[in-house]
């Protein structure tokens, strides 16, 4: 990783050769001082491919030497832990502004991603109790049985840790919740993998297309449950959202946008987070067997999981009055981009952050991973549990993981994607 600036003309054509492998285990590459007068593409140069491979290397330098960065958009990146902490969930941070620009994703403004409060809090009511430790007890014995059954059927011993055990079962899971048919899983994974480059901060040519079309098929599957559903009612999720609509808590657009998020995103993230930590017990066998054997270390072993390859890197937020941050003035109006990611490996609060260390201690282990403050994501505790439900379910079984072949991504500096992860699992 000699260099730090990407030619913009190399970029499309160098990128493919990236799509094999992710971040670095249990390392981070040193990339040469900038001494804080380097561009801001060449601290974070968002469409690189190398960066979007591995960010952390990056991060490490822009935390060290420009915390507080004017990038190449016209955001301010923000990458400290206590900064980030800090402004993130202050109430001048709003998720309203800016919409208009987003294209096929201005959709998930009308849902809790897209609003502040009190429309926030109004629409996080439709949704919390479905999502309440309780229910998600229930929920998880589709994870289970649906992991089974993938397990029962695996074929000399290898399947892809992607589609087999991220997409299929979380996938299930959440049409579960909802009440709809569950056999669009791939279907449903190939059209949000369509979409989620857009979110780049410098989507490349051809993506805004993409992800219009994907969104467009994904809104078609939607509109026509939520039609069957108004003459053949049933008792899920997406029942619950159409009655919020008729007793006037939500506005049509709401209900259709929050079912269309819910559908289409039940697997990303939380499959992400199975993906990455089937990777690390590949990867790592030592910590496979910690899981395996030891019960009291698996929701630490999961959180560190959370924490070193968070699926999304960063969240915006556009600030309604001026703030100083490390004696940077951000203007009123101004779009702050805060980094998890980066903030997950901020040195000056996690020790040897780029070491993989689920034993540290728990007032030093808490990340930023499903964000912070009103916005804290609603289902983590959903999410943490569907993975540790997998996890336990192929530890149950199979005393080794291990990598069959070179797996393969899709990332972008907003968000990281597994395409293909195989996998053998043995005994």
């Amino acid at each position: 990783m000699e260099s730090t600036a990407l030619p913009t003309e190399t970029v499309h054509d160098d990128r493919a050769a990236h799509r094999f492998g992710g971040i670095a285990l249990n390392t981070c590459t040193v990339l040469p001082p900038g001494d804080g007068k380097l561009s801001a593409y060449e601290y974070y140069p968002w469409d690189g491919p190398e960066f979007e491979r591995d960010p952390n290397p990056w991060y490490a330098r822009a935390q060290a030497e420009v915390p507080v960065l004017l990038d190449d958009t016209g955001a301010y990146v923000v990458s400290r832990y206590d900064d980030v902490m800090e402004f993130g969930p202050m109430p001048c941070m709003s998720v309203e502004p800016g919409w208009d620009a987003a294209g096929p994703w201005a959709v998930a403004s009308s849902t809790i991603i897209g609003r502040d409060a009190p429309d926030h809090t109004r629409l996080r009511r439709q949704t919390t109790k479905w999502f309440a430790p309780r229910a998600v007890r229930e929920w998880v014995t589709t994870t289970a049985a649906v992991t089974n059954e993938i397990l029962d059927e695996m074929q000399g011993g290898t399947l892809d840790g992607w589609s087999d055990l991220s997409v299929l079962p979380t996938h299930r899971t959440m049409c579960r919740v909802l009440q709809v048919n569950d056999d669009e899983a791939i279907e449903v994974m190939a059209e949000m993998a369509e979409t989620m480059p857009m979110l780049s901060a410098r989507p490349r040519p051809g993506t805004w297309e993409m992800a219009a079309g994907g969104f467009d098929r994904l809104a078609r599957r939607v509109d026509a449950i939520i039609e069957a559903r108004s003459t053949s009612p049933a008792e899920g999720l997406i029942d619950a959202l159409m009655d919020a609509e008729r007793d006037g808590t939500m506005s049509s657009q709401e209900m259709r946008a929050t079912a269309l998020m819910l559908y289409s995103l039940g697997h990303m993230d939380v499959g992400y987070l199975i993906a990455a930590g089937l990777r690390v017990f590949a990867e790592l066998p030592d910590v496979y067997a910690t899981f395996r054997d030891s019960e009291e270390f698996r929701d630490a072993i999961i959180n560190e999981i959370v924490r070193y390859d968070p699926p999304e890197l960063s969240f915006y937020r556009t600030t309604l009055e001026d703030v100083t941050i490390r004696d940077v003035h951000i203007p009123a109006g101004s779009r702050i981009r805060f980094m998890m990611g980066a903030a997950n490996r901020d040195p000056a609060f996690f020790e040897d952050p780029h070491r993989f260390d689920f034993r540290r201690p728990q007032d030093h282990s808490k990340n930023l991973s499903f964000g912070l403050g009103p916005h804290t994501c609603a289902g983590q505790g959903y999410a943490r549990a569907q993975a540790r439900t997998i996890f336990e379910t192929v530890a149950s079984r199979f005393k080794s993981i291990e990598l069959a072949g070179p797996f393969e991504m899709d990332n972008t500096d907003f968000s990281r994607h597994f395409t293909k992860l195989p996998l053998r699992l043995g005994n």
